[in-house]
């Protein structure tokens, strides 16, 4: 029997899985931003700029977040309205375990494809790029990918693609989660233990 209780898994007699996010900042709402207003940071707590001017971001500004009140886009307006990439090195990852990468991505307001593109990258290397026209508002759309750790330190990145005109894709409320073993995995290692507790008891009676 499975039983979900606040986002975490529950495996009746046989263990538990939750999975907790373990990104710094993943919904960008550190530092607080004003209702209305928008700013372009080259670093804030969890994420920083490693290529570009910078990440902006906005509160109620060309759209709503899709979790909190800050939102980001990677086309930062700045002098030269350059595509941006930012980046979060995460620490403590078990070497060859999988994990799951979820984050939210909206075309920006009234934009073509051409400007909209966001790419996701692991240690360097691309897993997912995603762009789309936009609409008369955010319309945010659930990605994830896997990917593997490495021993050490692993990376996580963001950036924009196509045009820089400073008008780009949103991204918001992104994750970092290990994935638990299957149901039935667990489900199986309780049979196999239940199986030498009864093997000993026979020997014992024998």
């Amino acid at each position: 029997m499975k039983k979900i209780i606040a986002g975490c898994l529950f495996v009746v007699a046989s263990g538990m899985a939750c999975a907790s996010n373990l990104l710094v900042n993943g919904s960008f709402e550190n530092p607080i931003q004003g209702e209305g207003t928008w700013n372009v940071y080259a670093s804030i707590p969890g994420w920083v700029t490693t290529s570009g001017p910078g990440l902006e971001i906005r509160n109620s500004v060309v759209g709503e977040a899709q979790d909190g009140q800050n939102f980001v886009e990677l086309d930062s307006h700045n002098a030269i309205d350059t595509n941006s990439v930012i980046a979060q090195t995460i620490s403590g990852l078990t070497a060859g375990g999988t994990y799951e990468v979820s984050y939210w991505y909206s075309p920006r307001i009234g934009q073509p494809d051409t400007t909209n593109g966001i790419k996701a990258l692991w240690n360097g290397t691309q897993q997912y790029a995603f762009t789309g026209e936009g609409g008369s508002t955010n319309n945010w759309y659930n990605l994830t990918f896997l990917v593997t750790a490495l021993s050490g330190t692993n990376t996580l990145s963001f950036g924009a693609f196509g045009t820089d005109d400073s008008l780009g894709g949103n991204i918001d409320n992104v994750s970092l989660s290990a994935v638990p073993l299957p149901a039935a995995a667990w489900l199986f290692g309780s049979a196999l233990l239940g199986f030498g507790v009864l093997r000993r008891k026979q020997q014992q009676t024998t």
